[in-house]
């Protein structure tokens, strides 16, 4: 017994010795360490707010800088005095206090040197009733929406958009055969005219981020009215990379956005815009041994920095695969609160990842298990320490790789399912 333990552990050491070791990471994402004083000056502080609760967001500098944030009412007189509201390590810092205020934002050198104002701003965090809880539910049988057969057999991690001619569009991970992750190098894209399609499934097209390396989750931003649109396109894994359209249909200037997140298993990113100019994106990943959604900010869309977790797991939580299980994080707001979904599974030692490349998942039931979660702000949703031991999990969902979708026009919310045959 005790020799099969010791076995035991040293594959489960080795399995992780070995997924970890060829991945770089770096906290400064998509900012040089040398630039990054001129994307600080530039950026300055900018808040975001809801009812009780406001951020603050900053460009850092962490190796050099720590940060100290002050306050003061905004009806104060010149001479009433800062009070410090607390300290930060990355450019963020969330507080719930309500009212309006100036904060001031202090760049405190880790060596020698004087504090130095990054900026300044008013904000105000309401005192509003607590938004309504929604708690997803599936509503009805599920329905066929897209299979390609042209340049793929499957469909698994997918976004779905409107494109500029007000076609919906669906673009996702495919590959040929029964689904081999290692051979996944562009996205399979189906459309039709109508969200889901009144007869039949969406209609294959040219695929597209063909660059031969892999092409995983990607995702679709919309920025700007209909008349003026942008579409953003952003997939990974490893490193985020980046497509941009002016129409949601013919993508060019594909780039490296970000060539060394700041964990390990970054994957699966989604942008959200949180306010005019600040922008989030939500990531996979994994701490020393829990599994955790990441979640990066930007001013641009173009420069990212981490920020914070925005869910860590902890003991009590039934998966923490070697290389993260909480896969395909998606974040949407619904009457002022906000829901983060995830799949959640990869078991927590190394025999299923062995399996995986024999295409065997032992526990399909697990395959298809999307939790989600609410917050009251996009930044925090806690901690998640087990089923019965997390308040704000709101439902879990038979789905893999859920996306929620909103059909403005009829004011109703479909979800999405996809995977590997196998």
């Amino acid at each position: 017994m005790l020799g099969g333990g010791l076995l035991w552990l040293a594959l489960e050491l080795l399995v992780r010795w070995w997924v970890q070791r060829p991945l770089p990471r770096d906290f400064y994402g998509s900012i040089g360490r040398d630039p990054v004083r001129v994307h600080q000056d530039r950026v300055g502080v900018h808040a975001v707010a809801g009812d009780g609760w406001l951020h603050l967001g900053w460009i850092a500098d962490p190796e050099r800088e720590r940060y100290r944030v002050e306050r003061r009412p905004a009806q104060a007189k010149g001479s009433e005095v800062w009070q410090k509201a607390g300290d930060s390590r990355t450019g963020s810092f969330l507080t719930r206090e309500t009212g309006v205020f100036d904060y001031r934002v202090w760049a405190v050198p880790r060596g020698a040197g004087e504090p130095r104002r990054v900026g300044e701003v008013r904000a105000e965090a309401g005192p509003g009733p607590a938004p309504p809880l929604c708690a997803p539910r599936i509503a009805g049988p599920w329905q066929a929406l897209f299979r390609p057969e042209v340049y793929g057999s499957y469909i698994n991690d997918h976004c779905i958009y409107r494109d500029g001619e007000g076609r919906w569009r669906l673009i996702g991970i495919t590959g040929k055969g029964r689904g081999n992750f290692d051979a996944e190098r562009y996205f399979a894209v189906g459309v039709s005219d109508d969200m889901p399609p009144a007869v039949g499934e969406m209609l294959e097209e040219a695929p597209v981020a063909d660059f031969g390396e892999l092409a995983w989750a990607p995702c679709v931003l919309q920025e700007g009215a209909a008349d003026r649109a942008g579409w953003h396109l952003f997939w990974s894994p490893h490193r985020l990379h980046q497509m941009q359209s002016e129409d949601g249909i013919r993508w060019n200037d594909h780039r490296v956005t970000m060539e060394a997140p700041r964990h390990r298993f970054f994957r699966d990113p989604m942008v959200l815009q949180v306010a005019p100019g600040q922008w989030l994106l939500y990531t996979t990943a994994r701490g020393r041994y829990y599994s955790r959604v990441d979640v990066y900010q930007s001013f641009d869309l173009r420069h990212w920095q981490y920020i914070r977790a925005a869910l860590r797991t902890a003991r009590g939580s039934e998966r923490n695969s070697p290389f993260a299980s909480t896969e395909s994080p998606s974040v949407v707001e619904q009457r002022g609160r906000f829901y983060l979904a995830l799949t959640y599974n990869n078991d927590s030692f190394f025999w299923p990842g062995i399996l995986m490349l024999f295409k065997m998942w032992r526990d399909r039931a697990s395959y298809n298990d999307t939790l989600v979660l609410h917050a009251d702000n996009p930044y925090d949703f806690g901690c998640y320490r087990g089923r019965r031991r997390t308040p704000n999990l709101v439902a879990r969902l038979e789905a893999h790789a859920a996306e929620f979708v909103h059909h403005p026009e009829r004011d109703d919310w479909h979800i999405t399912t996809a995977g590997w045959p196998w």
